[in-house]
C-alpha cells in the first residue's frame, strides 16, 4: 500500500491592504480552508461560497477534478482578486479481483426495496448539508480513531471479474470491535443511522458550509440525529455492521457532492 503523506501549505497574498490565507494543497480529492477580512463575496468558478463573520470559508476538489479552477474574491472596499489553481494529475490504487464470493456480488433481490428506502433517507439528509453557513470546522480536525491500521485508501477502485466497481471514497481503519470513534471536528449530526444494508450503524456529521463527514459500520452509536458534537467527542464504537467483511471504521468526507480525501484535512491549522 502506498504511504500517505500529510501535507500542509499556506498561501498568503496581500492585495489592496487585504490579507487572504489559504490552507491546504490544491489537488484532486483535497479540501482547502480560507480566511480573509472584509469579505464581500467568494466564488469558486461559478459557485458562490459561504463565509462566516470571521471570514472563514472552505472549498474542495472532487477525486476526478481536472484543469484550471478560479477562486474569485471580492472585498467590501470594492477591490477583488483571483487565485488560479491548475490541478495536477493524481494517481490512485487499482485492485483487480476474480472471485465469486458473496461480498463481491450484488445484493439479493429481496433487499432492493430496503436499499432504495435507505438511499432516499440518505439523499434527504445530504440535501440539508450546505444550509448551515457557520464554520463549525474552524475548531480544527483530528483523526477519528487512535492507533489503527489503514486497510483501505481514498480514491482506490476494485475491478471485480473485469467489472469496475464503485470508487472507495474514504479511508478504512481496521480495529477491534468496541474501539472508540471520535468526531473529526465540531458539527451537527445530520443522521445517526440504524442498521442500514450497506452502511450498517453510522453517523453523518455536518461541519458547516457544505463540509461533512461520515463514519460507517459502527457497533454502537453514542449520538443522536440533531445533536451538536465537538471535535474529539465519542460518537460510536468500531463494528462490522452493514456491508462489511470484518471489524473496521470507514471514514468519509464530502464537500457538497465532491468526494474529499479525509487526510487532506489533517494538519490544517488556521
Amino acid at each position: 500500500m502506498k504511504k500517505i503523506f500529510l501535507s500542509f501549505i499556506c498561501f498568503q497574498i496581500i492585495v489592496f491592504s487585504q490579507q487572504v490565507e489559504l490552507y491546504g494543497i490544491a489537488q484532486p480529492g483535497n479540501a482547502l480552508i480560507g480566511k480573509a477580512e472584509n469579505l464581500a463575496q467568494v466564488m469558486l468558478n461559478d459557485k458562490i461560497l459561504q463565509f462566516d463573520k470571521e471570514g472563514v470559508f472552505t472549498f474542495g476538489f472532487d477525486r476526478d477534478a481536472k484543469g484550471i479552477h478560479l477562486l474569485k474574491i471580492k472585498y467590501t472596499n470594492g477591490k477583488s482578486e483571483i487565485k488560479k489553481f491548475d490541478l495536477p494529475n493524481r494517481e490512485y490504487d487499482i485492485q483487480k479481483i476474480t472471485s465469486t464470493k458473496q461480498q463481491f456480488t450484488g445484493p439479493p433481490k429481496e433487499e432492493l426495496p430496503r436499499i432504495e428506502r435507505e438511499r432516499e433517507i440518505m439523499r434527504k439528509a445530504r440535501s440539508r448539508i450546505g444550509i448551515i453557513d457557520t464554520a463549525y470546522f474552524a475548531s480544527g480536525f483530528m483523526l477519528p480513531i487512535e492507533n489503527a491500521k489503514i486497510t483501505g485508501v481514498f480514491g482506490s477502485q476494485r475491478i471485480i471479474n473485469e467489472t469496475p466497481q464503485n470508487i472507495h471514497n474514504g479511508l478504512d481503519y481496521a480495529a477491534p470491535i468496541g474501539t472508540d470513534v471520535f468526531s473529526m471536528a465540531d458539527g451537527i449530526v445530520q443522521l445517526a443511522g440504524d442498521n442500514f444494508y450497506y452502511n450498517g450503524n453510522f453517523v453523518l456529521i455536518d461541519h458547516g458550509q457544505g463540509l461533512s463527514s461520515i463514519y460507517l459500520h459502527l457497533n454502537k452509536l453514542s449520538v443522536t440525529t440533531g445533536e451538536y458534537v465537538t471535535k474529539g467527542q465519542k460518537i460510536g464504537e468500531v463494528g462490522t455492521t452493514g456491508r462489511s467483511t470484518g471489524p473496521h471504521l470507514h471514514w468519509g468526507v464530502n464537500w457538497f457532492n465532491s468526494k474529499i480525501d479525509p487526510h487532506s484535512l489533517i494538519g490544517i491549522g488556521f
